[in-house]
């Protein structure tokens, strides 16, 4: 059963032994943020904060909540997904792309749990919530770290769903990181470019499917709610907000509604990003004014510890990317085997097996990649023939390092588009303005070397006839080892 909201999500966390809830007393300012670090070093439980330093019984945060998990880096994502949290990342990925594409439109309704409390104008406090200060030399406290960001695009009147990092200025502001290679950003482009503000509004704390596609990076015009109902199997219920002409998750626990002006710019960040760096520096940004907030009685507060893999950014969008660039590749006919995005590639990154029906074919692949939006934060291409399983890293790396020739098996690609702002590796002339790069790694044969050139792989499927495989398997524990 796919969880319906993030109370449902809970109790399927707990019951499988990925959530812990902590009673104990614990500060926002630091502490929070240093016990979710460990989690996801550990691979430890969700945490569910019970007790806050300052705040009253009933305000709570839920702490990694489809980060690492215990069995696999993927079992929160399958459990948010109505899987086994035993799935493998092939099982969850064709899960999430069947799925994606049988889309629901959403449904509409009167109220909802969001609409519990419902505060206005002087009545909003952003710090009424227990947000936490994250990191030590974070610019300020993070409320939006595992939300969705809803908004309309202002000439063509589609909605996205996305999720831009949100830092409190103070009772009814955030800054907004909304780089302009992002729907939001193009969106904001527009609406200043008219002089009119952009309405939004902020969804903390929804059901998981509704927060894996605010991490996807579909193409224009694919609205992520739709994307929403097919992961759960019904549409998502949305309600329409207080003081903006846009609908959220009925059952979010905590809703934020206002506008970012044209012009206006304050000072965001430093924060620690999802690339496992302070890359983000503080600078000029666009500012969130809160008009409205409504919220469930005793709301929890949903907080990801962006920083050192790995964590949910990692876990969600390698899956929603890795899952779109496949299915984006298979629609155009190319023989793709399976697409994986390792978690410490911080989604800049993928690794792809393939047929290879003509010469080249591994640029054909890797171009098509950049051609989506997915791929545009990816930077590294590997492209593997098919018998190569590039879900199993070690067999990636035997493959770079035996069929990837150091100059021919090479390809860059300057200039290329980036994610501006946050990418470590581009200096203090190119991130301001997203110059970046791309680069393949071929690790395919190439189609002109006869079939006798190729080199066979001294593996036990292949230099051992079936008779003696077969043999060896059955005799495996009669042998004296272990079943494996």
């Amino acid at each position: 059963m796919v969880p319906k909201d993030l109370r449902s999500f809970i109790e399927v966390l707990e019951q499988h032994g990925e959530l812990v809830r902590v009673r104990e007393e614990v500060d926002w300012n630091l502490e929070v943020g240093g016990i979710l670090r460990r989690i996801y070093d550990l691979g430890a439980p969700a945490a569910l904060f019970e007790k806050i330093k300052g705040y009253p019984s009933g305000m709570r945060i839920l702490g990694a909540p489809m980060g690492r998990g215990r069995r696999s880096v993927y079992s929160r994502h399958a459990l948010a997904l109505g899987l086994s949290p035993e799935a493998g990342y092939g099982e969850i990925v064709r899960a999430y792309v069947e799925r994606k594409n049988r889309p629901f439109k959403p449904k509409r309704v009167a109220t909802g749990p969001c609409k519990e409390v419902i505060l206005r104008g002087d009545e909003v406090d952003l710090f009424k919530f227990p947000v936490p200060f994250i990191h030590e030399g974070d610019g300020g406290r993070y409320l939006g770290t595992w939300h969705t960001v809803v908004s309309r695009d202002p000439v063509e009147g589609w909605v996205n769903w996305g999720m831009y990092r949100m830092m409190v200025h103070d009772r009814n502001n955030t800054g907004m990181l909304i780089p302009p290679i992002q729907h939001m950003g193009r969106m904001y482009q527009k609406a200043e470019a008219m002089g009119k503000p952009l309405e939004c509004a902020v969804a903390i704390g929804t059901d998981p499917a509704s927060v894996i596609v605010s991490c996807a990076m579909l193409p224009d015009r694919v609205e992520e709610v739709d994307i929403a109902g097919g992961l759960l199997g019904e549409p998502v219920e949305l309600v329409k907000c207080e003081t903006v002409d846009l609908e959220v998750p009925a059952s979010s626990e905590i809703v934020l509604e206002g506008y970012v002006p044209a012009g206006e710019r304050r000072s965001e960040g430093p924060f620690g990003e999802y690339m496992g760096y302070e890359a983000g520096r503080s600078g000029a940004r666009p500012v969130f004014h809160v008009t409205c907030v409504t919220h469930r009685k005793d709301p929890i507060l949903t907080v990801s510890n962006m920083g050192m893999p790995i964590h949910e950014s990692q876990v969600v969008m390698g899956i929603t990317m890795a899952g779109d660039i496949y299915d984006e590749l298979i629609k155009l006919g190319l023989p793709i085997k399976m697409a994986y995005m390792p978690p410490y590639g911080v989604t800049h990154m993928i690794a792809i097996s393939t047929d290879t029906p003509y010469m080249n074919f591994a640029k054909r692949v890797a171009h098509a990649v950049w051609g989506t939006k997915a791929g545009s934060m990816v930077y590294y291409v590997i492209v593997c023939d098919s018998d190569i399983d590039v879900t199993n890293f070690n067999e990636v790396i035997h493959a770079i390092s035996t069929k990837c020739h150091p100059v021919r098996g090479i390809h860059q690609v300057p200039h290329a588009p980036s994610y501006a702002y946050m990418v470590p590796f581009l200096d203090a002339k190119e991130r301001p303005i997203g110059d970046g790069a791309y680069i393949l790694l071929d690790c395919t044969w190439p189609k002109d070397w006869p079939k006798e050139a190729l080199p066979v792989k001294s593996s036990f499927d292949v230099l051992w006839p079936k008779e003696i495989r077969d043999k060896v398997l059955s005799n495996w524990q009669r042998y004296g080892f272990p079943e494996g």
